[in-house]
């Protein structure tokens, strides 16, 4: 179950028309963050038309902390999930709300959506920045490159490992397809509900995979520096992701419409299966190879 507590309507100027230019809209997902989400929401909402906080079911003071805060700000909308239910269902919840927005006529579908973290870990100092790439550029996604030069190794050669996998399924260069630091135009996005599913962490990358393979225009190289290092991922959480990024992109490829949003063709998934399999292949011999020795020993 989930809830809005808090549902203003933006302030419409005085002359009774909309502001020009896209809105900003920030989603932030928040569990167990009661350390930091009042800052993190204060600076974002200097920097947002509007920001759409999802306390999932968090089991600390995060909600009071975002109680305390709300006063003074109408341009906050609080979604409230009584019980965790993962990241991926937060990002829902909130899309899923913006999708309705655009269908009854409150939010165009060329506003632009940003999602943020909120344990910090996010520079927002760049925001405005990475808005005029995504203008000047006519993208339907920005999905920031995060500098990992401050993670442990392991973490950085599993980012790299993940996002080649997914590069593969989705037939175009993603270079850090686990970034959460993202800029959406909203219109793409709502499009890319009907997609994805999203489990746990999975729907970064599940929704990186079905915008390029419903042939947006998306950018992954834009490298941004990371104030914290935090990381709440396991080894679960990576198997996961392995397994939701061709579940994505074969959903796209059978659910397709046969005129796309926009007219690009996609990449076929010849390439991705045939490399899956001789990989499969490859690992089944590894395997015996290992077996055998191990019997002869």
């Amino acid at each position: 179950m989930s809830t809005t507590e808090r549902t203003p309507v933006p302030a419409p100027r005085r002359d009774g028309q909309r502001p020009v230019g896209p809105r900003r809209i920030a989603v932030v997902p928040a569990y167990n963050e009661e350390t930091t989400v009042a800052e993190v929401l204060n600076r974002l909402s200097k920097l947002a038309d509007e920001v759409v906080v999802v306390d999932d079911g968090s089991t600390d003071g995060t909600r009071a902390e975002i109680h305390r805060w709300l006063p003074g700000h109408d341009h906050v909308r609080l979604i409230v999930h009584e019980h965790n239910r993962g990241m991926s269902e937060a990002y829902y919840t909130a899309f899923t709300d913006i999708r309705e927005r655009i269908i009854d006529g409150e939010i165009s579908a060329d506003d632009l959506i940003y999602t943020i973290d909120a344990d910090g870990q996010h520079e927002l100092a760049v925001l405005e920045e990475l808005q005029r790439i995504m203008l000047h550029d006519g993208l339907d996604a920005l999905l920031v490159q995060r500098d990992l030069s401050g993670y442990p190794l392991y973490k950085q050669l599993g980012n790299q490992l993940l996002s080649a996998w997914a590069s593969l399924w989705a037939g175009g260069t993603l270079l850090d397809v686990e970034s959460g630091y993202r800029i959406f135009r909203a219109g793409a996005l709502a499009n890319a509900l009907d997609y994805y599913q999203g489990y746990k962490y999975s729907e970064t990358v599940e929704v990186a995979v079905v915008l390029w393979r419903l042939g947006y225009k998306v950018r992954n190289d834009v490298v941004v520096p990371v104030p914290i290092y935090r990381s709440r991922t396991s080894m679960v959480d990576v198997v996961i992701d392995l397994w939701s990024i061709p579940a994505a992109a074969i959903r796209v490829q059978r659910n397709r419409p046969a005129l796309p949003p926009v007219p690009v063709p996609v990449a076929s998934l010849a390439k991705p299966i045939a490399v899956t399999a001789a990989l499969a292949i490859t690992g089944v011999g590894v395997l015996g190879g290992a077996w055998r020795l191990l019997r002869r020993s």
